[in-house]
Order: structure tokens, then sequence, then C-alpha cells
């Protein structure tokens, strides 16, 4: 061999006999390209790979059957070892450490590492194809990948409204015209009265034709909020559960949604929000899709904005629309009295949020709608601090109808983070990365306060520069934090930092166990992450890293066992692109 000590990159020379080309090569372990080999088959020449321990390293030739005695040279690359101790992380950029990570041999107790390649770009739906590999592979093995998961009926219609209202927020807004207003405006409603509403009737309404007419009577006025029936609605619902309902919004999600997020606008000038409950809701969701997905109720921009105040598809007020009971199923979907009465008020307090957001944002500001992750991201967390006032109230049924939706969506997202978006716009919204957007805001909370989500509605600002101004730190900073937070927060036996654990759910790895032994056919593991788990180099992963997100690794080195290095590159060997940001994210756990 010449020369005997070399760097990555660097040509060596390879002396003996019967050498061809076809052969594999290591140096340190890894695969060295081979560039030529002498026509008399005593010498070749091949390059030594980037990514080594520096040291003392093995070079050998593989055959069928065996290899070749090594012989021993000096990997002489300037690479900053990684000394890290436990509880200890950094997040590395691929184009800073030439896209290698080296680790330092194991003391006498072995060692033990988080690894996780994400992406932490602040730019939703971007995504970046990854091999990481270890100094001890020689072929990389591809990890499974599920199919992307297409979004359920009831997220294409909720990011439908969501786009519509990133459109409507672009367009002038003249002041208010109250001789417009005022064939709708409802000062001092009582119960009895009647109106007209125009209700969106399929899920990508636009013309005229797709709102249909309906005539509503009210049922329940309050202070905050007052329900209405639609007269052609199922006489399934009597007073007391109109008054119950009613209690529930006006008392308890009505004080819950402004506290957090700031207050909803008054148009109709009548200091209420009007929940129509109307079967033109229940006929949005076709019998097909009954046992998957149904869409409960929604709120929709074109009624407060002062742009369609003479549209006649707008109702020129704060209206909450939402399905009825229809025990027969004369609608699409069978619902009983006490479905409506469970689900309708989460999809309250979650399309209350979209409501002042849109004001917050669009009309007192004069900003662009909110984009979809964080919108809907924010409506999952008002769905959760609806639980926890519950909770503090003693009432832990509806502490548990409000929250189970969010620990379910986290869950689906938590089992496979790789193949999801944390960052999604244009349509996607599955409940996977309904799931991630709530669990990431979720932290930001636990960690900021819970004044950071007026910090977040109430601004002109949107997406990741929001949260990054919310909080008061680099948006890449804050992804990082979360996805570590996501395995460590409640480890056994790790004492993780303040800034990686959850708050509200200080044992998350225990109420995922509850609800395993509850709900198994749900929740089909204890704990949702179950990383692939590799010893020092013999690391081998291929995958995709998407917007917000990764993948979670546990190295583990042997006690005295040598020191490793991680080579994070494209499938094809190349630096990995800048678009989605891509880190390599190493914690040491022990």
């Amino acid at each position: 061999m010449s020369p005997t000590v070399f760097s990555g990159g660097d040509t060596v020379l390879l002396s003996g006999t019967l050498l061809v080309d076809t052969l594999p090569v290591e140096i340190g372990g890894a695969q060295a390209p081979v560039i030529q080999v002498s026509i008399t088959r005593e010498s070749m020449s091949v390059q030594v790979p980037q990514c080594l321990v520096p040291g003392p390293v093995d070079i050998r030739i593989r055959f069928p059957g065996g290899a070749t005695a090594p012989v021993v040279g000096t990997f002489d690359q300037p690479a900053a070892v990684l000394l890290l101790d436990a509880t200890e992380y950094l997040s590395l950029d691929p184009l800073a450490i030439e896209s290698c990570a080296t680790f330092p041999a194991a003391g006498s107790t072995g060692a033990e590492y988080l690894i996780i390649p994400q992406s932490t770009t602040s730019v939703p739906n971007m995504s970046v194809l990854y091999r990481l590999s270890g100094d001890s592979v020689i072929t990389v093995t591809i990890a499974d990948q599920p199919p992307a998961m297409e979004p359920a009926l009831e997220a294409r219609f909720h990011d439908f409204l969501r786009r519509r209202e990133e459109e409507f927020s672009r367009l002038p807004k003249p002041a208010l015209d109250e001789a417009l207003l005022a064939p709708n405006l409802v000062v001092g409603i009582k119960p009895g009265d009647q109106r007209a509403f125009r209700v969106c009737n399929t899920v990508t309404c636009n013309a005229l034709a797709d709102f249909t007419e309906v005539t509503a009577e009210a049922k329940y006025v309050g202070e905050h909020a007052a329900i209405y029936l639609d007269l052609e609605a199922p006489d399934t619902l009597t007073t007391a559960i109109f008054n119950e309902l009613g209690a529930v919004f006006d008392e308890k999600l009505y004080e819950v949604a402004t506290r957090a997020f700031g207050s909803e606008s008054d148009v109709d000038q009548n200091g209420s929000a009007l929940i129509l409950m109307t079967p033109v809701v229940n006929g949005l969701t076709p019998e097909s899709a009954c046992e998957t997905s149904i869409v409960t109720g929604f709120f929709f921009a074109i009624d407060i904005d002062p742009a369609f105040q003479n549209d006649q598809r707008s109702n020129r007020g704060e209206v909450f629309y939402a399905l009825t009971p229809d025990p027969s199923g004369d609608v699409g979907c069978t619902h009983s009295v006490e479905r409506v009465r469970r689900l309708v008020p989460v999809t309250f307090v979650h399309e209350l949020q979209h409501m002042i957001s849109y004001n917050q944002h669009v009309l007192v500001r004069g900003g662009p709608s909110e984009v979809l992750w964080l919108n809907e991201g924010l409506s999952h967390l008002s769905e959760e601090l609806a639980a926890l006032h519950f909770a503090s109230l003693g009432d832990l049924q509806r502490f548990s109808e409000f929250a189970i939706g969010d620990l379910y969506n986290a869950y689906l997202y938590l089992e496979n983070p790789g193949v999801t978006y944390m960052l999604f716009s244009d349509g996607t919204g599955t409940l996977h990365e309904r799931g991630a957007a709530w669990l990431f805001l979720r932290w930001v909370a636990d960690q900021f306060g819970p004044a950071v989500t007026r910090r977040l509605v109430e601004s002109d600002l949107t997406g990741a520069g929001n949260v990054a101004a919310a909080a008061g730190y680099p948006f890449e900073q804050l992804v990082t934090e979360w996805m570590l937070a996501n395995w460590v927060s409640d480890l056994p036996d790790f004492l993780a930092p303040d800034r990686l654990k959850y708050v509200t759910w200080p044992r998350l790895r225990y109420t995922y166990d509850q609800l395993h032994a509850q709900l198994p056919d749900k929740f089909s593991r204890p704990f949702p992450i179950v990383p692939d788990s590799y010893v020092g180099g013999t690391f081998a992963a291929t995958g995709t890293l998407r917007s917000g997100s990764g993948e979670y690794f546990i190295v583990e080195q042997l006690p005295g066992q040598r020191g490793f290095a991680l080579n994070f590159r494209d499938p094809s060997g190349g630096a990995l692109g800048t678009s989605a940001r891509p880190r390599l994210t190493v914690l040491r756990i022990r």
C-alpha cells in the first residue's frame, strides 16, 4: 500500500497478485471505489472513502468465501469527533461536517446514541432523499416506507376551506356597509326566531347553486352563542339537549378558545356565534365514507369577510355549521343523538379557532390567512385545551371525548414519522400530519407558556416565521428539540433536559400504554415510536426527509468498542440537497 497515511478522497495504490476490479475493496470497513487495475493485475488504484474514523484502518480485498489479510494504514481526515456527555445533543449541518459524523471509542460501560436525520425547513411539503450509512457496511439496505396516506374526506373538505380563506385574504377589504347587512342583523335574538341561511352543500362549494338555502329556528340563545335548527331537520333534539349543548358552547368552549386565541369578529353586531344545525352538513358525507370519515361541521370565511358582504352566498355573520341527528340515515350516514352530542362540541371549538384566526390575521391586521399546517395545528390544540379545561372540572368523560382525537392522530404520526410532513399544505392534511402539527404546538406551548398561542394568532406573520417570532427561537432549533422530546421526554432511566420535555403530558409513554391496553385495535403498540437499532458502524438506512419531520434510530456501542463514523448523503453518494434543510441530530442517551 502506498501511501500509508491518507485522507478522504485520496488515491491509494495497492500491490499484490490476481487483482481485479470486480472484487470489493474495503478501507476501514467502508467500500473504496476502484479507479484502475494494471494490465498485469499486480496493482490497483482505489479512492479512500470520505467518512472514516481517524486513526489506524484495515485495508482488505474481499472475494467469494473470504478476504485478504489486512494491511494497515492511517486515516488522517481532520474530522471533528463528537464528544458528547449523556443528555447532550447537537444538530449537524451535513455541509458543515462534509457529510460525515465521527464518534469516539466507547468506554468501559459502552454508549448509546439517538440519531435523527430530519428536515428542518420552514417551507411546507419539501422533501429530500437521504442515505445514512456507517463505516462497516458494504450494502446499504432500503428502509421500508408505506405508501403516502390519502387525506380523509373531512380533512380534504376542511383543507379546501382553508385554501379558499388564503384566496379570500388577498381580496380588497371594503368597509362594512350596514345597509347591506341590515336584512341579516339579528341583534337581540330570542328563542323561536327564524331566519334564512345559505349552506355549502358540496365539499368544493363555489357557485351559488352549491349553497342550499334553509330556514332555521333559534332553539337556544346565550351570552356568546345561539343555536339554530334547520326546520327540515329530524325532530330528535329536546329543549333540554339544546340547553345542554348551548351551555357547553356558551359557558365552557367559548371562554377556552377566546382566552387562548383572541376574539372573533362580530360583523352581524349581535355579540354571538351562530350555530346552525342542518341536514345539509350531513349530506356532505357520502354513504361510502360513513365508516371512515364524516364532516361534522365547519366555518367558512365567506360569512365574515367584507369582500362578500353583498354576495348571496354569504350569511354576513359568525356562523358555525353542524350536522344533526339522523337515526334512520335519511340524509347519508346514520347519526344518533348521543353521537351528535359528543362530536359537535369538539368540532365547534376546533372551528372557532379558525374563525378567530381569520379575524385576527386578515380582518384586524390586514395580513394573509394562517398557513394550513399551523392553522390546523392550532385548531387541534383548541380541542386539547378544551379537554384540559374539562379535566380541571373533574369531567373525565368530556376530557376523553376532546383529547382522544389529538392523541390518536399523534400516535399515527409517531408510529411512522418518516412518511409524514409536519409542515403540510395543498390539501394533504392527513390525520398523521395533523397529529404532528398538534404535537409540535403542544411542545411549543409547554416550553414557552400558554400566552404563546395568542401571540401566534394575534399576528400578521404566518407559518414557521410566526412560530419563531412567538417563541423567540429559530424554527430550525425548535423543530430539532421537539423531535428529540418525542423520544426522550419521559424515557425511562434518562433525565431529559427541560427543553426536551412535555409538561402537559409528562407521562406520554404511560398515556399511550393505557390507550394500548384499552383500544389495542387503534393503538397497536404500548408506545408508537420503535426506532431501528444498530451497533456502531453497522448502520445502514435510506429514506425521505419531509418538512419538519424525520426518522428515529438508536446506535449502541459495546463496552470498549472502537469509534465509528456515519455518512449522511443522498442515495447516490452525493451531497444532500439544501432545500429541505437536512440535519443530523445526535443525542447521547448513555
